[in-house]
């Protein structure tokens, strides 16, 4: 009987958007490994060398920054899910502070102090620092958790985007449902002219905030998505050869650097989209291998694992592990160190986060 409940379960997720809520946390975790694999292809003035024959997996693994997307898309439709209960803006906020930046100052305030103390910033960047504002005034040569910073900001304008959005219409010829999509292509174009503009206008600025700008138009379409994820709606076949499209047009396009900067950017975050389309249903396809449990547990724990992973990136750059021709190797069994304490980190945040979202007795 259990497993025939199984079956039917993931019979349901076939061409279905709530396969992208089902399989969640495996392509968190899917997206936080790849992260990781690609921090370490790049290490300083050091780049592996991987073997030509397995060039492919290489140029793969070039794009893990489109992991970030992932995130961020996957961020957004989870949102939909906790503001479409109309939750007090106050309660809102503060919960997802808490999920996201308490486990940032846990992992990250001894790394900072350090910093501190042995003199490589001064007392008020460490403030910044600790408050995620050092990423909107480019200081992040020491420490770079953009991530947080952004995704912080991304939430605080939640509110207003679904707003926005999903607001009801009462006059005109257009659906509600069309009325939708075209607001959220609205608030993707103004973004994506905003960066394509200060891309030409001012380099200075569009180096600070380029790794925000497309993944803020991945979080909106995220945003728009959750509807039709909560709602379980059915998408045609044409999403996922669209999406083997836009995978295989990635690597030319994106790989290869035909595309400057901020159109590579956003056509990352266009196959960051399309890969949770294609991840959802081969979970389904693998699902006898269950490949989607071992993705899934580390997804439970993905940003734990990608602060620790940047701290330790830093911290591996500047021990003797870091040579010549074996620093991707290192790096790696670095990073199994890395993912362990990601993973008791984030069980000693289990308790904290009941104590401090405890529901209110009425």
């Amino acid at each position: 009987m259990h497993k025939e409940s199984i079956g039917n379960t993931l019979s349901e997720q076939k061409l279905n958007f709530g396969s992208f809520s089902y399989f969640r946390n495996a392509i968190y975790g899917f997206a936080a490994l790849w992260i990781v694999i690609f921090h370490g292809e790049i290490l300083g003035n050091i780049r592996a060398e991987f073997d030509p024959s397995i060039q492919m997996i290489t140029d793969t693994i070039d794009m893990g920054n489109i992991g970030v997307d992932i995130f961020v898309f996957l961020s957004g439709i989870g949102l939909y899910f906790s503001f479409s209960k109309k939750p007090k803006l106050g309660a809102f906020y503060y919960k997802r502070i808490v999920r996201v930046y308490l486990p940032y100052l846990i992992m990250t305030l001894p790394y900072i102090i350090y910093y501190y103390v042995v003199g490589e910033i001064d007392l008020s960047l460490m403030i910044r620092t600790i408050l995620t504002l050092n990423t909107w005034t480019g200081e992040v040569d020491l420490i770079d958790f953009w991530y947080v910073s952004a995704i912080l900001v991304f939430y605080l304008l939640y509110p207003l985007i679904f707003w926005f959005i999903f607001r009801e219409k009462k006059t005109g010829k257009t659906s509600q449902k069309k009325a939708e999509f075209l607001r959220m292509i609205i608030l993707v174009v103004i973004v994506f002219a905003a960066s394509v503009t200060i891309y030409y206008t001012s380099a200075e600025i569009y180096n600070i905030y380029s790794r925000m700008l497309s993944r803020f138009a991945a979080f909106i379409v995220g945003a728009y998505v959750g509807k039709l994820v909560k709602e379980k709606k059915p998408f045609h076949e044409g999403f996922l050869i669209a999406s083997i499209i836009i995978l295989a047009g990635a690597y030319p396009l994106y790989e290869c650097d035909i595309l400057p900067g901020v159109w590579a950017r956003f056509y990352g975050s266009l196959t960051g989209i399309a890969l949770v389309f294609l991840l959802s249903q081969f979970f389904i396809l693998a699902s006898e291998w269950k490949i989607d449990r071992f993705f899934a547990f580390f997804g439970t724990f993905s940003l734990e694992i990608y602060v620790l992973s940047i701290i330790a990136r830093k911290i591996y750059y500047y021990t003797p592990w870091y040579t010549d021709g074996y620093a991707f190797l290192h790096y790696m069994i670095v990073m199994v160190f890395a993912i362990f304490i990601a993973w008791v980190v984030s069980k000693i945040e289990q308790p904290i986060f009941r104590l401090l979202l405890k529901p209110k007795k009425k």
